[in-house]
């Protein structure tokens, strides 16, 4: 056989859906109907600030910025989450979450935003991205990495 026999392969070539979108769109606040800010803490932390996250082998704001970008495309327009602040020499972060959602539904809102927050964006982070390492026995044997507040953002 050849090694020309597959030369026009890309003719062929069939990208995935998830694929296609290539670079995320732009965030346009228009399109979703409430925003929350998110202020996180690691739970039963080992570490002081996020410069010591060093220590454990861990880079804190590469990851998170990982887990966020697939956050994001897992959950397609429906929901988008994007850091705000995250600074070496303090012990905590802040994100802002957009949801689209309809009318009068808060209490609704706010159960599926922990159920994301704490089974998807908190599960990548501690088993992915290896921040287990940043807390306690505590933390580990509760499996909960941090402790968070909501806030809607009008």
């Amino acid at each position: 056989m050849s090694d020309r026999f597959f030369g026009n392969y890309k003719a062929f070539v069939v990208i995935p859906e998830k694929e296609q979108k290539g670079v995320p769109k732009a965030f346009d606040p228009s399109n979703y109907t409430r925003h929350f800010v998110l202020t996180f803490s690691l739970y039963d932390s080992l570490i002081a600030n996020w410069k010591e996250a060093a220590k454990f082998q861990v880079q804190p704001k590469q990851s998170l910025t990982r887990v966020v970008n697939a956050f994001n495309l897992k959950h397609g327009d429906a929901v988008y989450l994007q850091v705000l602040e995250m600074e070496e020499d303090q012990s905590y972060f802040v994100l802002a979450l957009s949801c689209k959602t309809a009318g009068d539904q808060e209490q609704a809102d706010m159960n599926r935003i922990n159920h994301l927050l704490e089974k998807d964006f908190a599960t990548d982070l501690l088993i992915a991205e290896t921040w287990y390492q940043l807390i306690g026995a505590k933390g580990k044997f509760e499996r909960k990495l941090f402790s968070y507040s909501i806030l809607p953002y009008r």
